[in-house]
């Protein structure tokens, strides 16, 4: 049983290669500050694609740097992006349906990992984008 439970469950990782894809493609959108602060460089995105962005951020910041948390709160996106929190729950609520956030408990959210790419694509698609670099 338990050498099953190593093959069906599984760690939430992604290689070293594939984190530097992601991180390259992310460059292009914006930044992360040493303390978590997200910083958006892309003008023009909408706040679904700024939030759903901002957690791709964490999430691999997270990678970098231990100390710069995945998780984030939406009073914490509303600072950061400066969007009101009423529509950062909104927008978090999208994201949920739409698989790129996962809810960790009330108002406090990640990215899902397995949808990093997807998302980037997405993004790239429609405000252009570099592509993929690895």
């Amino acid at each position: 049983m338990e050498e099953l439970r190593r093959k069906f469950i599984v760690e939430e990782r992604i290689d070293e290669k594939k984190l530097s894809e992601y991180i390259e493609r992310t460059l292009q959108f914006g930044k992360i500050s040493i303390d978590g602060g997200i910083i958006i460089e892309k003008e023009g995105m909408s706040t679904k694609d700024q939030v759903g962005l901002a957690l791709i951020m964490r999430f691999l910041a997270n990678h970098l740097e231990k100390e710069i948390p995945t998780e984030i709160t939406a009073k914490e996106f509303s600072e950061y992006l400066d969007i009101p929190e009423d529509q950062v729950t909104a927008r978090l609520a999208e994201l949920k349906n739409d698989k790129i956030a996962i809810r960790v408990s009330r108002g406090v959210y990640k990215a899902n990992s397995i949808q990093i790419g997807k998302f980037l694509d997405y993004l790239e698609n429609k405000y252009g984008g570099k592509g993929r670099t690895c």
